[in-house]
């Protein structure tokens, strides 16, 4: 009987043991657990400048950290509650407890005293095809270290942005919902004088545009009051394309922006920024991606003839309403890319060769949702795909990328 009991003392005191936790130390569910907010930045000690450097949740959504791991919680331009300095060493103790200093705090507590705020850096380099442009970085100045989260190609001269460019992680598919917009975008310290909220207004736009063609009542025939018909903040890159909200803030820059017919911004343009998610989070792949725009559409004036059109002309026309708008999707790591174009012109019935440029191949990408009839539909916007060098041709001032074949 003893020998029993031994036998079964020993078996309960193996199983108390032989089941470690599934992962020993800090794990915050972006999407369940509480974040804090305002939301600091999240970085990796001794990180890369740029997206890398950021501590963002894996594939499934969530923050996971070995016990004794270090991250940096900053507040770039005010402080954290719990510590009221700009930044702070966060160790990871266990589930969503971390140590500041001496003190245990649970990662719900880590807020800001307000959002950061991103800022603009010129690196004082040139993009375009004859260096003509200016390279404009967006991100977060961190003490002495700016990170980038997107670079812009950005033309001073009409205050337009040819390109930028991000970096997709491969864990996109975790990333945070819901995270609140801002109030107000960033008018930033390239666009001079120009108001650009009030530019975007549509009661600007009608009285613009009227101006443009040479009759007021032609402003309100194609900019709307209650419609979709109107020229909204057409991102470059998405806020949904970066994994956590602070993050996000970034890309509410006007530079990361131009005027894009909103009947397209929610239509076919949305649908392939989706796809395009899709894609890295199923193949798990990082992506480098430059969003563009090309050219300036026109719309007939009081002669019927066609004129180009812009969102400001106080004594100059800037700020161009794009032709087109166009993003390459490029896999580094087996050197394939795609094109994808929206024709940005919801009144055009037939699209002519100023608008397709080169060649479309949209029937041999695989993953791309839009159906026939939506590509073809003005409203959600003509929408093609071509190969990088197809493109290239006919855009020179589009980056210059090492492309092998296509992504399809």
């Amino acid at each position: 009987m003893a020998a029993l009991l031994l036998l079964l003392l020993t078996l309960l005191a193996m199983a108390g043991h032989a089941s470690p936790q599934t992962h020993a130390g800090c794990s915050v569910d972006v999407n369940k657990s509480k974040m804090p907010y305002p939301q600091p930045l999240l970085l990796k000690p001794g990180g890369s400048k740029d997206v890398h450097g950021f501590v963002t949740p894996d594939s499934s959504g969530k923050i996971l950290l070995r016990k004794n791991q270090q991250i940096i919680v900053a507040c770039p331009d005010n402080a954290l509650v719990v510590t009221e300095q700009p930044l702070a060493t966060a160790t990871c103790f266990s589930g969503t407890t971390f140590i500041i200093g001496n003190t245990s705090k649970n990662f719900a507590d880590l807020g800001c005293v307000s959002q950061p705020m991103p800022s603009e850096r010129n690196p004082e380099r040139s993009c375009g095809s004859r260096s003509q442009y200016q390279e404009i970085q967006l991100g977060f100045q961190v003490g002495s270290d700016f990170y980038t989260l997107i670079d812009a190609c950005f033309d001073t001269r009409s205050y337009r942005t040819v390109y930028d460019h991000f970096t997709m992680v491969r864990e996109i598919r975790g990333s945070q919902t819901r995270f609140p917009r801002p109030k107000k975008w960033l008018n930033g310290r390239f666009f001079g004088t120009i108001d650009m909220d009030k530019q975007y207004e549509r009661a600007t736009q009608i009285v613009t545009i009227g101006k443009l063609l040479g009759d007021p009542e032609l402003g309100s025939e194609y900019i709307s009051r209650n419609t979709d018909y109107f020229l909204s903040k057409g991102h470059l890159a998405a806020k949904s394309d970066f994994s956590l909200g602070a993050q996000e803030y970034a890309t509410f820059f006007y530079m990361n922006a131009a005027p894009q017919w909103q009947t397209i911004n929610g239509g076919n343009w949305n649908t392939m920024e989706g796809d395009v998610r899709s894609y890295a989070a199923k193949k798990r792949v990082k992506l480098e991606i430059y969003t563009g725009t090309h050219g300036i559409t026109t719309l007939p004036n009081v002669n019927k003839v066609e004129t180009d059109l812009y969102l400001y002309t106080k004594g100059r026309n800037y700020i161009p309403v794009p032709k087109l708008f166009w993003k390459i999707v490029y896999r580094e790591d087996n050197k394939r890319a795609v094109v994808f174009l929206g024709v940005n012109n919801p009144y055009i019935e037939r699209p002519g060769s100023d608008y397709y440029i080169c060649g479309d191949v949209c029937t041999r990408i695989s993953w791309i949702t839009w159906t026939a009839n939506d590509r073809r539909d003005k409203k959600k916007g003509y929408t093609y795909c071509c190969e990088y060098a197809d493109f290239k041709n006919a855009v020179a001032d589009a980056p210059t990328l090492n492309v092998t074949s296509l992504l399809t």
